[in-house]
């Protein structure tokens, strides 16, 4: 039974796709889908049908497929070009992970979206496929001439021919017969004006012909001598290598990569380069080289290897990095508000709020002891692992339901914080209680909470009880409801350590039970963060004491002698450290 693969195009028809050439080739073996205009509807039901899905162009249809349909055990392959690398967002808004494949036609691409994304070769594989020419159809026996010169592109900025029109005026004062013949649409009025005034100022009226777009290629270039690129950049270049399979001497604008795709002799760096090879060129040098490197038959049989290979979706891991460390996020249910946010923004989540964590816990006087975090209701874990990785404190991570228990510790172990995090799957309260779990939302982890229930399978423990030798210097506190009962079971620590606190409140009424209950212990509201709301509240006393200390040491925060504060941090590091070791969190 032959195997169906859609090919989903939402740039081009299909006789001006980049995929024509591999398509003809395909037929022979697949049934072929092609979609363009590329609808979120015409993508979901072509998938549905298909084996293979093929994602021409890393594009706004492309982030919407990965991040709504669930593709199963089909093959999924994005090819990205130049184009969305530099001029768009989407490779930095996809889900790689929903990806089986990721296709670059230049190894230059896949530098800069390394430089865009590092982790993005743990996302998803990545397929280096040069574009391919179909070397046949080129063929010609015509005897070209090389003051006649090809410029094949789009009249736009990118493709630079603002360039043609000063080399163009160097050729004609050497020889008048050398005529420039342009293949391609202006799109950009601001170009079309200019090349018509700079045109007729320069007088090339007789040596500059503009065809615009042109259906035939293989008998348009035939009598042409010299192709001339003066494009800044290309991922590839399609229309040089089809010129040159047709003969043609190619002249190229030096653009970075180049010298990796094309021969370095061809290259140009200046005016005067590029009217020295187009004066010296020689026709049909380059049709091997062409042939050689680039013929339709390597790409396709690529593409078939490919095709054939085991799918790669790296849907449940996702990897991206930090100044400080490289991050691995177990992300088992896509239907997750908190896991999708995550796996969409490559980053954490609530981001906002734990920069606020790490600065203000950074800003703890030396002398603190403060060497732990506490957080209640972990999740899978984000601020767990945003706090031990991204601070020095220990962390204890109190998480009651299985699931999100699951995730968390896989989470822990896939970061190496072993040593650097106690989980542990029981509730906080008031006292020690049991409780029953409360799913209110299958697609929102973080809406779960617990009922109070002495029937019930679930711990619950005051967070007095969990550092009665440890200084505890940031609790973050997201339990559905239930944050007074975990403040009432917090005292000792609201006293002794007086830390900073993150306190959800999902309603104004929740929120003024919290205000008059932290008055009592001097805290006070400072600041809001994230949709749903939480609050940071700041012991009045501590944050009067750390902005004095900040007024002394001319706002180091540390010490009021400047040159002591790398130390000072190294030394506090170290003694955290230290203290790390000496840390049991409780396990039962």
């Amino acid at each position: 039974m032959r195997r169906r693969i859609a090919i989903i195009d939402p740039i081009n028809p299909a006789e001006r796709s980049f995929m024509a050439p591999v398509m003809a080739r395909l037929q022979n073996s697949w049934d072929i889908d092609f979609i363009h205009p590329a609808t979120p509807r015409a993508i979901a039901e072509a998938a549905a049908q298909a084996d293979v899905i093929w994602l021409e162009w890393c594009t706004q249809h492309a982030v919407l497929a990965a991040e709504n349909i669930d593709f199963g055990d089909r093959k999924v392959i994005v090819r990205l070009h130049s184009f969305e690398a530099l001029d768009t967002p989407f490779p930095r808004q996809m889900f790689w992970g929903n990806i089986d494949h990721l296709v670059l036609v230049s190894d230059d691409i896949r530098k800069l979206l390394s430089e865009q994304n590092p982790h993005i070769a743990q996302q998803t594989d990545i397929r280096l496929i040069p574009n391919g020419i179909d070397c046949d159809r080129f063929t010609n026996e015509v005897t070209a001439s090389c003051t006649d010169i090809a410029w094949v592109g789009r009249l736009e900025m990118k493709k630079n021919p603002m360039l043609f029109l000063q080399i163009m005026q160097q050729l004609v004062q050497r020889n008048p017969a050398y005529k420039l013949h342009v293949a391609g649409e202006f799109n950009d009025v601001r170009v079309y004006r200019y090349l018509r005034h700079l045109i007729t100022e320069l007088a090339l009226e007789q040596n500059i012909v503009f065809y615009g777009f042109v259906e035939d290629m293989p008998q348009w270039l035939r009598d042409k001598g010299v192709l001339l690129s003066t494009t800044l950049y290309e991922s590839f270049g399609m229309n040089i290598g089809e010129a040159m399979a047709a003969g043609a001497c190619p002249v190229i604008h030096s653009f970075p990569g180049a010298d990796k795709i094309w021969p370095e002799e061809c290259l140009f760096a200046s005016v005067d380069m590029a009217v020295d090879k187009i004066c010296t060129a020689v026709p049909d040098r380059y049709r091997e080289f062409v042939r050689t490197r680039y013929d339709i038959t390597q790409q396709v049989t690529a593409i078939d290897t490919l095709l054939d290979a085991e799918n790669s979706k790296h849907r449940d891991i996702l990897h991206f990095g930090t100044d400080r460390a490289k991050i691995r996020m177990h992300l088992p249910d896509r239907s997750d508000h908190i896991q999708k946010t995550i796996a969409l923004s490559n980053s954490f989540y609530e981001g906002e709020m734990l920069r606020d964590m790490a600065d203000r816990l950074e800003l703890l006087p030396a002398e603190s002891d403060a060497s732990v975090a506490i957080d209640v209701g972990a999740n899978i874990g984000n601020h767990t692992i945003f706090l031990a990785t991204q601070t020095e404190m220990q962390v204890i991570a109190l998480e009651p339901a299985a699931s999100s228990f699951s995730v968390l510790t896989r989470n822990i172990a896939l970061n190496g914080l072993e040593d650097k995090v106690s989980a542990i799957r029981k509730g906080a309260g008031a006292h020690e209680a049991k409780a029953q779990l409360q799913i209110r939302d299958p697609n929102n982890w973080g809406m779960n909470r617990l009922n109070l229930d002495e029937t019930g399978d679930i711990s619950v423990i005051p967070l007095d009880a969990l550092s009665e030798d440890h200084a505890v210097g940031l609790m973050k506190i997201d339990v559905e409801g239930m944050e007074l009962d975990v403040l009432r079971g917090a005292t000792r620590i609201l006293t002794r350590d007086r830390p900073l606190l993150y306190i959800e409140a999902s309603d104004d009424a929740q929120r003024q039970l919290v205000d008059g209950f932290l008055t009592a212990f001097g805290y006070r509201r400072h600041a809001r963060f994230n949709d749903t709301p939480t609050y940071l509240y700041l012991n009045q006393q501590a944050h009067d004491q750390q902005v004095h200390a900040l007024q002394l040491s001319g706002g180091t925060g540390r010490t009021p002698n400047h040159a002591d504060d790398a130390e000072t941090a190294r030394t506090r590091r170290r003694q955290r450290r230290q203290r790390k070791s000496r840390i049991a969190g409780a396990q039962g």
